[in-house]
C-alpha cells in the first residue's frame, strides 16, 4: 500500500514579523525613524507594498543598519520575493553576524526555494549563536526530514518537544517524521497526545490513522478516519484508506462505499478503480469488477497486476477469449509474469489449443523448475491429447513438487484406472482422500476402481453414502442405478430412474434411462411409454428415437423403426448406431440397397464396428456376393472372434470356401436374424 501522508505543510517557524517589537530602535534621525515606524506599522497591518516603499527609503538613506535591512527582508519574505529577501538578510548578517533571528529567517528563504543543504547551514548557524534557545531546532528538524535525514530530524524536534511539551506542530512533525522512519507506534503516541489539545484537527487524525492502518489495528484505524472524515469530507483519500482498513476487517460493503466516494470526489486515480475491482470480485460481482478493472487499465496501461486480474475475472466468468487476450496483453509487459502464463494455459487448455496450453505451461516452468501445479497441468494436458504414459509421469512428477493437490492425486487416480493399474489407481485416490475425505470426484473414482475390480457392492456402498449428503445429485444417481443394473438389481435400478424423474420432471435423459431398465426387466410395454415420454419433453433427443426404434425392430415394425432412425439422425446424424439399426430396418422391408448404404455409413464413422461387418457378410450372401461376403464376415471375425455371430460367421465362410461355391439363397430371404444393435 503506498501511504498517503498529510502533515502541516512543512510550515516553517519566522520569527521576522515579531522582531519590531523585540529589537531596539535603529541609531538615525528622528524623520528617518518615523518612517521606518511607518513602515514597521505598515506591516503589521498587511500593506506589505507600503511597507516596502518605507524600509527602501530608509535602506538607501541608512544602507548600513542591519536592522533596516532585516525589517525590509521580513518585508519582502512575506510579500513572495525570496531572492530579494535572501539578499536583504544577508546584507543584515554581514552587518550583524551575531543575529541568530537573521540566520534563522535566512534558513527559511532558502527552504522555500528548495536550498535544503544551505537552509540548513544556517539554521545550524543560528543554534551555535543561540544555543539556549530550544525552539531554533524545531525548522532545522524540519528541513533535515525534508532532507531525508530521518534520525537526525527526530533529535532535533526532539529537543524541542521536550522543551515545550504543549508545542503541537513541533510535536506534529516529530510524529510525522516518526512516521517516515517507520516507527508508527511512536508516531502514533505523539499524534494520539496532540489529539487530547486539538481534537479537530484532521490531518492528526488521518496522519494518527495511517500509523494505526501500518501497525494493523484496523479497527481503531478506520474509527480514526471516519473521525477525520466528519471534520472534513472532501478528502478523497481519506476514504481510500478506509476501505483498506475496512477490507481487512472484511468489511467488504463498507470498503465498497468508501471506495465509489473517494472515487466520486477524485476519478484519475487507476488504483482506487483496481482495488474497488477486487473489493467487488470478493462480493462475487464479477460484472461490476471487471468493470472497475477496465477503468484502472484504461488509467494505467502499464499495470500488469490490474490486467492481469481482469483477465482472472474474464476467465471465471467464461470469457475466455477475452481472458486469453489480455494474458497476451500482460505479457507483451512482463514476459516473466508467471501467473499469467499459467492462467493462459489454462484458458487454451479449455478452448481445446492443447499446444499453446503446452507451451504456456513450460513458459511457467522455465521460470520455476518446481512449479508442481504447472507439472500438474502438463499431465492435464498430455491426458486430453491422449497420451496416458507421458500424462503419467508429469502428474507423478508434479505431485511430488505439490503433494497437497488431491484433485491432481484424483486425475492421476483415473489415469492410472485407464491404464489398467488398479491397484495404483487405489493408492492415488486413496491419498486423494486423506487430503480431502469429503472430495466427491474422488470417491467416484474409487467406486469405479471397486466396479473394476469386481466389487460392485462396495461401488453401490459408496454411492450411496454420497447420496446421504447430496440426495438429488443426479450424477449419483444415474451410476447408482446402472451399478444396480450391473448387480441384476433391476427393481432397485427401476426405483432409482423414478426418483430420478421425480427430481426432474422434465428430463429426456430419465425418461430414457427408465425405459432401457423396463426394456431390460422384460417390459416392453412401459419401455415403450417411456420412451414416448422423453420424446415428449425432447422431440430431437437422438437416443429415445434410437431405443424406440429397436423396441420397433424386435417387433419387426420395420417401417415404424425406419421412421425412428431417421428422426435420430436427424439431430445426430453421426450416430453410428441409428446408421447400423436403419440399415436393419432397411434389410427388413426388403430395401438391400439403401441397408447396403447405412451398413457402410456406419463403418465409415467406427471402422470397428463388427456388428456392421456381419450385418454386411449377409447382406453379400444375399446378393450371391461371395468376394465382398467373405471379407466382410472377416472383418467381423477379427474385431469380435469370439462374438455373439463368430460362430455363425465362420460356418459360412467354411461354406464359401468350398469348392463349388454355395449357392446363396433367394433375395430376400435371411441367412440368420441379423444382429440388433444393444439398447441406448
Amino acid at each position: 500500500m503506498k501511504r498517503f501522508l498529510l502533515t502541516a505543510a512543512m510550515t516553517l517557524s519566522v520569527a521576522a514579523p515579531a522582531a519590531f517589537s523585540a529589537l531596539p530602535p535603529p541609531p538615525m534621525a528622528k524623520p528617518l525613524l518615523d518612517r521606518y515606524y511607518q513602515g514597521v506599522a505598515y506591516f503589521k497591518q498587511g500593506d506589505l507594498d507600503k511597507a516596502l516603499e518605507a524600509f527602501r527609503f530608509v535602506a538607501l538613506s541608512a544602507p548600513s543598519d542591519p536592522l533596516v535591512h532585516l525589517s525590509l527582508a521580513a518585508a519582502l519574505q512575506q510579500h513572495g520575493d525570496l531572492d530579494d529577501a535572501i539578499a536583504e538578510y544577508r546584507r543584515a548578517i554581514v552587518l550583524r553576524p551575531y543575529d541568530a533571528l537573521a540566520c534563522e529567517s535566512l534558513g527559511v528563504c532558502l527552504q522555500s526555494q528548495g536550498q535544503l543543504t544551505e537552509a540548513i547551514n544556517e539554521y545550524q548557524e543560528a543554534i551555535k549563536l543561540r544555543p539556549d534557545t530550544p525552539l531554533l531546532h524545531l525548522n532545522l528538524g524540519i528541513a533535515l526530514r525534508a532532507a531525508g535525514n530521518r534520525d537526525a530530524a527526530i533529535n532535533e524536534l526532539k529537543q524541542v518537544v521536550m522543551a515545550y511539551p504543549d508545542h503541537l506542530k513541533a510535536r506534529s512533525q516529530l510524529a510525522a517524521a516518526y512516521q517516515d522512519n517507520g516507527e508508527n507506534q511512536l508516531a502514533a503516541e505523539e499524534y494520539k497526545k496532540i489529539l487530547v489539545h486539538d481534537p479537530g484537527n484532521f490531518s492528526i487524525h488521518f496522519n494518527y490513522a495511517t500509523a494505526l492502518l501500518a501497525l494493523k489495528e484496523y479497527q481503531n484505524a478506520a474509527a480514526e478516519f471516519q473521525k477525520a472524515i466528519t471534520i472534513d469530507d472532501r478528502v478523497p483519500e481519506c476514504y481510500a484508506l478506509l476501505a483498506a482498513a475496512q477490507r481487512q476487517l472484511n468489511d467488504l460493503s463498507g470498503a465498497q462505499k468508501s471506495l465509489e466516494k473517494a472515487i466520486s470526489l477524485k476519478s484519475d486515480r487507476a488504483e482506487w478503480h483496481s482495488q474497488l475491482g477486487d473489493v467487488l470480485a470478493k462480493l462475487n460481482d464479477s460484472k461490476s469488477a471487471i468493470e472497475q478493472y477496465r477503468q484502472a487499465q484504461h488509467l494505467n496501461p502499464q499495470d500488469v497486476d490490474t490486467a492481469y486480474s481482469l483477465g482472472y475475472q474474464l476467465q471465471i466468468t467464461g470469457d475466455l477469449s477475452g481472458a486469453a487476450g489480455v494474458y497476451d496483453q500482460v505479457l507483451k509487459l512482463n514476459p516473466a509474469y508467471g501467473n499469467a502464463h499459467y492462467n493462459l494455459g489454462i484458458v487454451k487448455q479449455k478452448s481445446g489449443d492443447l499446444a499453446t496450453a503446452e507451451r504456456e505451461f513450460q513458459a511457467v516452468l522455465n521460470l520455476n523448475p518446481n512449479d508442481g501445479q504447472a507439472l500438474i497441468n502438463l499431465g492435464r494436458t498430455e491426458l486430453l491429447k491422449g497420451d496416458l504414459n507421458q500424462a503419467l509421469g508429469l502428474y507423478q512428477q508434479g505431485l511430488s513438487l505439490q503433494p497437497d493437490d488431491e484433485s491432481g492425486y484424483v486425475e492421476l487416480g483415473n489415469v492410472l484406472l485407464r491404464l489398467k493399474d488398479r491397484a495404483g489407481a487405489r493408492s492415488a485416490l486413496e491419498t486423494a482422500l486423506s487430503l480431502s475425505p469429503k472430495d466427491v470426484n474422488a470417491q467416484l473414482s474409487l467406486a469405479s476402481v471397486e466396479e473394476e475390480d469386481g466389487n460392485p457392492a462396495k461401488a453401490e456402498s459408496i454411492y450411496r453414502n454420497l447420496l446421504q449428503s447430496d440426495p438429488v445429485n443426479l450424477k449419483i444417481l444415474r451410476l447408482l442405478a446402472d451399478n444396480l443394473e450391473s448387480q441384476s438389481k433391476g427393481d432397485s435400478a427401476i426405483e432409482i430412474y423414478q426418483r430420478l424423474i421425480q427430481i426432474d420432471p422434465h428430463s429426456p435423459e430419465a425418461f430414457n434411462s427408465l425405459g432401457l431398465a423396463l426394456q431390460r426387466h422384460g417390459e416392453i410395454d412401459g419401455a415403450l411409454a417411456q420412451y414416448k415420454r422423453a420424446l415428449e419433453n425432447d422431440h430431437n433427443f437422438a437416443e429415445a428415437h434410437i431405443n424406440l426404434g429397436n423396441l420397433y425392430l424386435a417387433k419387426k415394425g420395420y417401417s415404424d423403426a425406419m421412421s425412428e432412425y431417421t428422426h435420430a439422425l436427424e439431430s445426430k446424424p453421426d450416430s453410428v448406431q441409428a446408421h447400423y439399426n436403419l440399415g436393419l430396418a432397411y434389410a427388413g422391408l426388403g430395401m438391400t440397397e439403401k441397408s447396403l448404404v447405412e451398413y457402410k455409413e456406419a463403418l465409415k464413422l467406427d471402422p470397428k464396428y463388427a456388428n456392421a461387418y456381419f450385418a454386411l457378410g449377409l447382406l453379400y450372401l444375399d446378393q450371391n456376393n461371395p468376394a465382398e461376403a467373405i471379407p466382410a464376415l472377416e472383418g467381423y471375425l477379427s474385431l469380435d472372434p469370439s462374438g455373439a455371430y463368430s460362430e455363425s460367421a465362420r460356418t459360412q465362410l467354411s461354406k464359401l470356401k468350398q469348392q463349388p461355391p454355395v449357392t446363396s439363397p433367394p433375395p430376400g430371404t435371411a441367412i440368420a436374424n441379423p444382429p440388433a444393435n444393444l439398447p441406448q
